[in-house]
């Protein structure tokens, strides 16, 4: 296993703790804990990467609890139990979509959070999620939306744009309740229209079967389609994976990001289910959606540091051959700034600036590049796309590509200027940096 026979002496003991507890948090008595563990920084980055209930439970079996100084291990019992009450209030909640979700005849697939808590993890407080997730076929978002809004979930967070703006240029809607505290996004894609995959999301919704899930009815995704909705989730969030895949660094890379249990989550799927996953089913999809390094470099994570099990075919037939030069750099760069922060030295002020606005815009900085990319796509995408990779169809795209991005950059305008008025006549905030997104 690459992390422990070849990187832990370049990490320190709490990393290493930390990637420990995800390889062996379902047998602790396999993992073998390092001395002089820095418990502070144990829980601090622990609660970065969502992993307090895990870790809690990790420590306890090894019996390591005592071990922690008073404070830090309030801190990481608190986020446990903060993750108990997400878990309950998001459950109840869930419970009721689905049922009237089902009684309306729309098929509701639910996404990473409280479905992985459950079904891979057996315990919703493990990784409830910030949000609930549901996938629904793009014909049924209206009616989702309905649901919602007799549940009193609606539009009550001011910051949000016009839902036309999402509609147009987004993967979901968002609704939340009047305190904030209850989200729900409700998508009818994985990632947003201006990138390279070409997912077919009926036949996404046609392959799940009836399932259920906290005792409500629920629309079950197919292996193969779950493995890959969290490694385009996971990619999408870790942008960074394919352009730094060999770096010597990667363990605390993630750490860093505070993903580490996005990782978890897709090596606890593989382990659950590894007689049961039609690898060639994945890997077709993989290449028909054009997630093939997407898959190819969280694969290799999660078979290399958390002792996954993966078909040595299934990499071969997953080449991860890293972006172009450009956006490599770019991606150095991000994975500096993050690692700075988590050693505590200081960052890049103007990566720091940044890295802010790309969590403020739908069209975000990071994002131009994935635009550079999908104004001059390879051969493969035209072939997907439009079932032709002549030079022609390339024009085509191209002439397609800027009439998308003219349109998103004059709505980019128009509403952010309909919501600074919107905000302004309420007595909000009118900052451009108000987050516009919840975390997953």
């Amino acid at each position: 296993m690459k992390l422990l026979d070849s990187f832990s002496a370049d990490l320190q003991p709490h990393e290493v703790l930390l990637w420990q507890c995800a390889v062996h948090w379902r047998q602790p008595a396999a993992a073998v804990l390092p001395d002089e563990v820095d418990w502070p920084a144990l829980v601090r980055v622990g609660l970065w990467n969502r992993a307090q209930t895990l870790l809690l439970g990790f420590l306890a079996a090894q019996q390591g609890l005592a071990e922690l100084p008073t404070e830090p291990l309030a801190s990481l019992q608190e986020g446990a139990a903060r993750f108990r009450q997400d878990a309950a209030v998001m459950g109840e909640s869930l419970q009721i979509y689905l049922h009237k979700a089902n009684e309306r005849g729309i098929e509701t697939a639910v996404l990473k959070g409280l479905s992985v808590s459950a079904n891979v993890y057996g315990d919703t407080a493990v990784r409830p999620g910030g949000d609930i997730d549901v996938l629904v076929r793009q014909r049924d978002v209206a009616g989702s939306i309905e649901i919602l809004d007799e549940m009193e979930i609606g539009q009550n967070w001011p910051n949000l744009m016009d839902d036309r703006y999402y509609e147009r240029h987004h993967l979901h809607q968002q609704r939340c309740t009047p305190d904030l505290r209850l989200w729900y996004e409700v998508h009818w894609a994985l990632d947003h229209p201006l990138t390279c995959l070409t997912i077919d999301y009926e036949a996404v919704m046609d392959r799940a079967t009836p399932g259920t899930l906290l005792g409500a009815p629920v629309a079950d995704l197919s292996l193969p389609d779950l493995l890959l909705s969290l490694t385009i989730h996971l990619v999408k969030h870790a942008i960074y994976l394919p352009s730094v895949l060999d770096h010597p660094d990667l363990a605390r890379i993630i750490l860093a990001d505070g993903m580490l249990m996005y990782f978890v989550d897709v090596a606890e799927v593989m382990k659950q289910h590894e007689g049961e996953i039609d690898w060639r089913q994945t890997v077709e999809l993989a290449q028909a959606w054009g997630a093939v390094e997407m898959l190819g470099s969280v694969l290799q994570v999660c078979h290399g540091y958390l002792d996954a099990p993966v078909p040595a075919w299934v990499l071969d037939a997953l080449p991860v051959t890293g972006p172009n030069l450009v956006k490599q750099w770019v991606m150095q760069k991000v994975v500096a700034y993050e690692t700075a922060v988590h050693l505590g030295n200081p960052p890049s002020k103007l990566w720091k600036l940044l890295l802010i606005t790309n969590g403020a815009f739908i069209l975000r900085p990071i994002r131009l590049l994935d635009l550079l990319e999908y104004c001059f796509p390879g051969r493969d995408f035209l072939r997907r796309r439009y079932g032709s990779g002549s030079t022609w169809r390339g024009v085509y795209h191209f002439f397609r590509a800027m009439g998308q991005y003219g349109r998103i950059t004059i709505d980019t305008f128009y509403f952010t200027w309909e919501r600074y008025w919107r905000l302004r006549r309420q007595n909000y905030s009118t900052s451009l940096f108000n987050r516009l997104e919840v975390d997953a």
